[in-house]
């Protein structure tokens, strides 16, 4: 059990490859496997770490009354126990994680070399948007019902084409739902963009996809938040995407984290 107060935390990571630091967060309801589609191709050129964030997959619990910011210090600590002692790194977080990534550069500085933001959230409590999503419990011991509930769900928020809703995406999901110990919408859903990026002295790169219905209200608005504490960041949109690009669009997500990245690694 992780609380606030542990000092030197332990997470699970998978790690691929040999090379610069890579350290990938993934959102809510979530584990390492949100980057599946994507380690292998990031191996090639970085030493990936895709974390359990505390609370996720096969990570420590963490305190039920951990606050977003207690949570938000924690991963901080976590990612420094992970890395060498003051090893440069680079990072990308997808929407929750996203949120925790920006606070993450704003803590470790110079360290971070380059930060990329997939889906991102961090803006403040989505007021007025509607998710229609079905609870999950409702399936009981029913394990087809449950796959029914979670490829419904996966085409409420994450992904827009039925097509992309694969066994493997169904299977993921399921999965990392059922080790889901921790409230992400205590960090998702905090107002910490505003702030945090002021901080940030890495280039940033935001990524969206074309159809994420979580950038509420709008793609354009996120990004002019941003770039008002940014003004130089890259913004790349991918057509036909989804909130969950990196699985979605694969293809063009790895095009452009490695467009981004390796260009400025020695």
């Amino acid at each position: 059990m992780l609380t606030a107060k542990t000092e030197r935390p332990q997470v699970a990571a998978k790690e691929r490859g040999e090379g610069p630091n890579y350290v990938l967060l993934h959102g809510g309801m979530g584990s390492w496997n949100h980057w599946a589609r994507n380690i292998d191709v990031l191996a090639e050129h970085f030493h990936v770490y895709a974390v359990d964030l505390p609370g996720y997959g096969a990570s420590p619990d963490v305190d039920r009354e951990m606050s977003g910011e207690e949570y938000r210090k924690l991963v901080c600590r976590a990612i420094g126990e992970m890395l060498d002692d003051g090893a440069p790194f680079r990072l990308t977080g997808f929407s929750f994680g996203a949120a925790l990534s920006s606070g993450v550069a704003a803590h470790f500085g110079d360290r971070v070399e380059g930060l990329s933001l997939i889906g991102a959230s961090g803006f403040g409590k989505p007021e007025g948007r509607v998710v229609k999503t079905r609870s999950y419990k409702s399936a009981g011991d029913d394990e087809a019902k449950y796959r029914e509930i979670v490829r419904e769900n996966l085409l409420a928020f994450m992904l827009s084409d039925p097509d992309t809703v694969d066994d493997d995406a169904i299977d993921y999901h399921g999965g990392n739902v059922g080790r889901t110990r921790f409230d992400s919408r205590k960090v998702s859903w905090g107002n910490t963009q505003r702030y945090d990026l002021a901080k940030v002295t890495c280039p940033l790169q935001l990524i969206w996809g074309a159809n994420d219905i979580t950038a509420y209200p709008s793609i354009d608005d996120r990004v002019a938040l941003c770039r008002e504490r940014v003004p130089n960041l890259r913004i790349d949109v991918i057509p036909g995407a989804a909130h969950w690009a990196m699985y979605d669009s694969a293809e063009a997500v790895n095009h452009l984290l490695l467009e981004f990245h390796v260009g400025s690694v020695n």
